[in-house]
């Protein structure tokens, strides 16, 4: 994906590999800055309920452009099992910035969000806690659906309802094969 008029490639070839991976970490966090100011925004004009219908809009079909990207230059065969359903979550451009858990066992995972920066920016501005489990759902089952329809994703807990003080949400990713 080379374009002659775009100084931006050669650059990036010229980079050491610590510097771009800590560009990328930069990247995430302004994905991060960029999603919470537009949401901010929204809210602030049309009220939460409106704000995270959109959200839910918005996750719904960047979630799935962003996995279909990274199935085509990561190669990923279709029904690439839930190995290949993870690696995409983790490459995903706002995963960096946060920090999560993946405990894998057999056909079965638990991705477990120990810092959300979007909700602890909230916390720290005295917002409250967005209700951000259909946005996940929304795009986790994106992610599985287009990688390997047979994996399946459920919430085991997440905003709006209770967690436990050492993490934010908890999903389970299932294979059915």
């Amino acid at each position: 994906m080379r374009n002659p008029d775009n100084p931006v490639h050669d650059e990036l070839e010229r980079l050491p590999k610590e510097t771009l991976i800590e560009l990328i970490k930069m990247y995430s966090r302004n994905w991060h800055t960029c999603d919470g100011l537009w949401f901010s925004g929204v809210e602030e004009r049309y009220g939460t309920d409106k704000a995270l219908e959109i959200d839910v809009n918005m996750w719904d079909i960047s979630s799935r452009i962003e996995a279909k990207r990274i199935k085509e230059i990561l190669a990923i065969p279709d029904n690439g099992g839930l190995d290949a359903v993870l690696r995409t979550i983790n490459l995903m451009s706002w995963a960096a910035k946060c920090a999560y858990r993946i405990e894998k066992d057999g056909d079965m995972a638990l991705l477990t969000v120990i810092s959300c920066p979007p909700q602890e920016a909230r916390l720290k501005a005295g917002v409250g806690l967005f209700a951000c489990r259909p946005t996940f759902e929304t795009g986790f089952g994106n992610v599985a659906g287009l990688i390997d329809p047979r994996v399946s994703v459920s919430c085991i807990y997440c905003p709006p309802g209770p967690h436990p003080s050492d993490s934010w949400c908890q999903w389970k990713f299932k294979a059915d094969y």
